[in-house]
């Protein structure tokens, strides 16, 4: 590998550290405090106090798993970078497949303290729900244009395995490669289809609230498979080539990619907030 290139890997490496422990987490607590002020204390000013309390006590926790994480994966680069030696000094992938795994912490963290505020709006929404008289089928939830690039995704992928099996490079799999698809596509389908059935979205009293929150949630997994797929595609391009060691500059932007999208999606759509206003 050129002189050039491992700087290159270095930098990336850098780069996603900063976006997924340092940008990401930013972004997703003010996207919580703007949850909690905007739609929360404005929609339950009585519930002001103890919003702003568990703000304070959450954002502690929080910060203190950012920063231990920010922590780890910085030590596994910089011990890369100073010894000029692969990630864990085992795999730059794997190593970026840990510091991923790693940065997807602060993010479950972000789920559990949005699950914990929506709680406590609901302690001050009482039990009365307003029901929706129209009842909404599957199709109103379906992004066309999603649905369309999620089945080119998969003929792109289809065809770049065929390719393959007629000019097979080493450690490909061959037709086995179709069966992880059809995993994969059955995985989202089946997280789409909890999203669509979950009916149990406290502290949103309004069906077209609850609806327009569903709708969004199917939407980003729906753009999220497709880029998966593409991604698949493109890393088998770039091992059946000459480009393979541009794979690791390709994994790291795939992995902030789908970061950046997890942390956009935590927070309510903009006509939540344009109702209660």
């Amino acid at each position: 590998m050129s002189n050039w290139l491992t700087q290159a890997n270095y930098l990336m490496m850098i780069i996603q550290v900063v976006v997924t422990l340092v940008l990401v987490p930013i972004v997703s607590f003010n996207m919580l405090k703007g949850i909690a002020n905007n739609y929360g204390i404005h929609r339950y000013p009585q519930a002001a106090t103890e919003v702003k309390q568990w703000l304070k006590k959450a954002g502690r926790s929080y910060w203190l798993v950012v920063l231990t994480t920010f922590v780890l994966a910085t030590g596994i680069v910089l011990h890369a970078i100073i010894n000029d030696t692969e990630l864990l000094n085992w795999d730059d992938q794997s190593g970026l497949l840990v510091i991923y795994l790693l940065s997807m912490i602060p993010v479950v963290v972000m789920v559990l303290m949005h699950k914990a505020l929506f709680s406590l709006f609901k302690k001050y929404s009482g039990s009365i729900r307003t029901a929706s008289l129209r009842v909404r089928t599957w199709r109103e939830y379906i992004s066309a244009p999603l649905a369309v690039t999620i089945v080119f995704a998969n003929i792109v992928f289809i065809a770049t395995v065929l390719y393959f099996v007629a000019h097979p490079f080493d450690g490909f799999a061959g037709y086995g490669n179709l069966v992880g698809l059809v995993i994969l596509d059955s995985l989202f389908i089946g997280i789409i289809a909890v999203v669509y059935r979950d009916n149990k979205m406290q502290g949103l009293a309004q069906p077209v609230h609850r609806d327009a929150l569903k709708k969004r949630a199917i939407h980003i997994n729906m753009l999220i498979l497709a880029i998966a797929v593409f991604h698949l595609s493109l890393s088998m391009w770039l091992q059946g080539t000459e480009l393979i060691n541009y794979k690791l500059l390709l994994q790291s932007l795939y992995f902030q990619v789908i970061l950046i999208i997890t942390a956009l999606c935590l927070t309510l759509p903009k006509s939540v907030f344009e109702k209660e206003r």
